[in-house]
């Protein structure tokens, strides 16, 4: 009869189009052994690309809830981030729509890992690494082969075996810090922050697994503020911002407040437009006027905070911010947001400051989300069905920086 209720409730939340997603989104505590569903009918073509699937995992279900939402945030961060690529007059900040994406991915990798240690009383490093490599080697190496292929006519003087290398392996975090390479895909820094992330993380999960809610919260907050005060004493030391801007150790506070918002105890109800719409305002502001990259020290702090924020309402409850967020076109982009990314800025570099901003943003938005709508039709979705096949374990779809 426990058998019988506990499948009810999982079709009941099923009927109501809540939506199961493997990407990292909002957790639901898992149930004692839950039934495996059954669709009655084939997945519509939305939830298809939001894969919203059932998976096994060791010992039982990771079930994940679908928040469209969040890809909005990717889609928002992402666009900033090309504007300011494109040196588009007031995104002169919008470098921080890489923070956001921190913040964003230390929040959804801390559940996604947390969740299946609770389920399963264990947590697979191999396939957590596996299904990493999976999700993000693909659509760099393409973007890799195209820097490399069109590098002859676009960027004659790049070495490109020394930058290929560099951002394949994931270390043009402190090779563009101290040696100042890569440069023509110097935005592949930010992936090599997320990755040193993604290798040390895991081991801080399994760690404190027993820890209660109020201890993961002053753990994780207090490793966040220690990693912001080492970035403003080596600012206030060395005085060489893009030592600091571009190093992992300086860099990954973002993720450490990400990561203490998956944990916080507390979800805003009714005052989660309030939080969003003064978060999102703060982030405009910050984008708006931030505009030298020497001043990221200390205006980190605020961006970090105000992405926490953003996520936190967005994650938290629905509402009207939620609600914009979450219209397809946005969720679309949201969606393509990683090899958005990872194709933007190579474009602006091509066209090396010879066009008007208008055409230079114009070419670099449209050929960028060409590009990556070829890249997630051929190479993301295949490779998606591919993982659901062979990991038992639930996939991990993290925001790619930015």
């Amino acid at each position: 009869m426990d058998r019988l209720r506990t499948g009810c409730r999982w079709q009941g939340q099923a009927g109501k189009g809540a939506g199961l997603f493997l990407s990292g989104h909002q957790a639901w505590p898992p149930l004692p052994n839950p039934p495996l569903i059954r669709r009655s009918r084939r997945p519509s073509c939305t939830e298809q690309i939001a894969g919203r699937i059932v998976a096994r995992e060791w010992g039982g279900f990771a079930i994940f809830k679908y928040n469209p939402a969040l890809d909005g945030l990717r889609a928002m961060a992402v666009l900033f981030v090309l504007a300011h690529h494109c040196e588009v007059p007031y995104f002169g900040g919008g470098y921080s729509g890489v923070d956001l994406f921190f913040v964003l991915s230390g929040y959804l990798i801390t559940t996604i890992l947390r969740n299946e240690v609770a389920g399963s009383g264990r947590l697979n490093f191999g396939a957590f690494y596996w299904r990493r490599a999976l999700r993000l080697w693909p659509p760099l190496l393409m973007m890799l082969a195209l820097y490399a292929l069109s590098a002859p006519w676009f960027f004659p003087k790049a070495d490109v075996a020394t930058d290929v290398l560099l951002a394949g392996t994931y270390l043009s975090d402190y090779s563009r810090a101290f040696w100042g390479v890569p440069d023509y895909i110097r935005h592949t820094w930010s992936l090599s922050v997320e990755e040193h992330f993604y290798l040390l993380w895991p081991l801080m999960i399994v760690g404190t697994a027993k820890w209660s809610g109020r201890r993961l919260v002053a753990l994780f907050g207090l490793i966040f503020i220690i990693a912001t005060m080492w970035r403003v004493v080596d600012a206030a030391l060395f005085l060489n911002w893009e030592r600091l801007y571009f190093r992992f150790d300086t860099r990954f506070s973002g993720l450490m407040l990400g990561a203490t918002v998956a944990v916080l105890p507390w979800r805003p109800g009714r005052s989660a437009d309030l939080i969003a719409a003064v978060s999102l305002t703060a982030f405009a502001l910050i984008v708006v006027f931030l505009k030298y990259r020497w001043q990221f020290p200390v205006w980190t702090i605020f961006v970090d905070l105000a992405s926490a924020g953003l996520v936190l309402a967005v994650a938290g409850a629905p509402g009207r911010v939620s609600a914009v967020l979450s219209w397809r076109p946005i969720v679309y982009v949201g969606l393509l947001s990683y090899s958005i990314y990872l194709v933007n800025y190579p474009i602006v570099r091509a066209m090396d400051h010879q066009f008007s901003v208008v055409t230079t943003l114009s070419v670099t938005l449209i050929g960028s989300l060409i590009l990556a709508a070829l890249c997630f039709e051929f190479v993301e979705r295949p490779l998606r069905a591919y993982r659901h096949r062979v990991s038992r374990p639930p996939l991990i779809e993290s925001a790619r920086a930015d």
